[in-house]
């Protein structure tokens, strides 16, 4: 199995289980659609595509590129073990976070972030609402950290995949035992503590900016621990007051969000 076979694989599997699990544990009242999953689904595939004419085997060619040349951290300290794998997976989910905050405070990276938090309702199809062209900058980011890194392929195809399965399990829209998610928190990224993050309130949206661990809000001041909010005037708690007509979710608006 190649690695795009593979990555295509795992995803679709967890697809399938979180929006299994949606259906059958709920958090919130369930709004699944197939039109929703057609157009996430087609944005999704796009981005694949601009993704692989970009960069065609992904960060993990970048990885095995520099490793030949004997480039990067790693490779120049001659690192091994397993902190080596402990360490690189520390730096690229700090990295994955600081650029999420960037994302949300320089204009024009929200202009293409913004897409994202346009979603009104929220689930595990919101993980796949990524437009090509912040897929392209995210890529292009995560490519030098991982050349100046000198982390094995490895690890950064392994990275890969954990923050695919991620980015699905914190956007689903499941319910979690409310002492599992305390716990879960303390490390992890929650659907809970996400769903604050996807709040209109700018006191909201500018926190929990964490992907798969929690502690780099905790540590910079960004984490929020619960949802109660002064309510917005239209009274929206998920997406962005300006982009919540149904004219804003057809593919080809998606498409044009940024340019808007």
């Amino acid at each position: 199995m190649t690695d795009a076979s593979l990555r295509l694989a795992v995803t679709i599997g967890l697809l399938s289980l979180f929006a299994t699990w949606e259906w059958l544990g709920p958090a919130r009242p369930s709004q699944v659609s197939l039109v929703r999953l057609a157009r996430h689904g087609a944005l999704s595939l796009m981005g694949s595509v601009v993704s692989r004419l970009v960069l065609a085997g992904g960060l993990a060619s970048v990885a095995s590129f520099v490793q030949l040349f004997d480039f990067g951290l790693v490779n120049w300290r001659q690192l091994t073990g397993p902190w080596v794998w402990v360490g690189c997976i520390l730096i690229l989910d700090f990295a994955v976070w600081g650029q999420h905050v960037l994302s949300h405070k320089i204009p024009f990276f929200w202009r293409l972030h913004r897409l994202h938090h346009s979603d009104v309702v929220m689930d595990v199809t919101t993980a796949l609402r990524f437009h090509p062209f912040e897929i392209i900058a995210s890529l292009i980011f995560k490519a030098s950290i991982v050349a100046l890194l000198g982390a094995p392929p490895a690890l950064v195809f392994a990275f890969e995949l954990t923050l695919g399965a991620g980015a699905m399990f914190t956007h689903a829209n499941i319910a979690l035992p409310k002492a599992l998610d305390s716990t879960l928190r303390l490390l992890f990224v929650t659907p809970a503590m996400h769903l604050i993050h996807h709040n209109p309130n700018p006191v909201a949206t500018n926190s929990n900016y964490g992907f798969s661990f929690s502690f780099w809000d905790r540590l910079f001041g960004t984490y929020r621990a619960d949802a109660p909010l002064p309510a917005l005037p239209s009274g929206l708690d998920i997406g962005l007051e300006d982009w919540r007509g149904q004219q804003d979710q057809t593919l080809k608006a998606m498409v044009m969000n940024p340019f808007a």
